[in-house]
């Protein structure tokens, strides 16, 4: 036993930690574009799909924490790989809640709702493929920065829009309703912005 240690910390496993990262990013997209195709009305069971994907991108999460302690070494620094999985993973968790959320109020879809997830999901598009260039062009993934904070942007304006049309409606209890839900959307965008800040340093580091 002690002679595998030593040889470990000879021969330390590498792992790939931009592919983890890569694979996370698409699992919160394809999570985001389930919810998307749910308020759209498609047939089939989105809402399914994005309870499942979510427990597949905690699942890649987890993993990639329990390398991340055992990596003797790691590409780029340990507190960054770090955090922006997390940010991830709230963007995800976040589009659940505005699921279940929409479930448990009876809030239905609307203009508003589906502009600010078709956002996030374009948001989460732009950001997906920024973490594929990481690891051979990060600078073409600093390129992608600007469009997914100008998602953000679009979804924080929505939100006043639509807080505004609900305060204006008299009815207090559907404007409390719909709140809550608008909040989990633009909770959701917040964190991939600050995934996104984590990002823009990883590039400046590595560059």
């Amino acid at each position: 036993m002690a002679k595998q240690k030593f040889i470990d910390r000879l021969f330390p496993v590498k792992f790939n930690f931009y592919k983890m990262l890569a694979n996370q990013a698409e699992m919160n997209l394809s999570g985001i574009d389930a919810l998307h195709r749910w308020l759209s009305g498609a047939a089939g069971e989105e809402d399914s799909v994005l309870l499942q994907d979510v427990d597949k991108a905690d699942a890649i999460r987890m993993d990639l924490e329990k390398n991340l302690i055992q990596a003797f070494s790691t590409p780029f620094d340990r507190g960054d790989i770090y955090s922006i999985s997390v940010g991830m993973d709230k963007v995800i968790e976040y589009a659940k809640s505005t699921l279940l959320s929409m479930k448990a109020y009876d809030v239905p879809a609307n203009h508003i709702i589906i502009s600010m997830v078709d956002n996030l999901k374009k948001g989460a598009g732009i950001f997906a493929e920024a973490i594929e260039f990481l690891e051979n062009n990060p600078l073409k993934a600093q390129m992608n920065i600007a469009g997914i904070r100008e998602t953000h942007r679009t979804i924080e304006q929505l939100y006043r829009d639509g807080m505004s049309a609900e305060f204006k409606s008299g009815d207090p209890m559907d404007a409390c309703k719909h709140r809550e839900v608008y909040h989990h959307i633009k909770d959701a965008s917040t964190n991939l912005e600050e995934a996104v800040d984590i990002l823009h340093r990883i590039v400046v580091r590595v560059t």
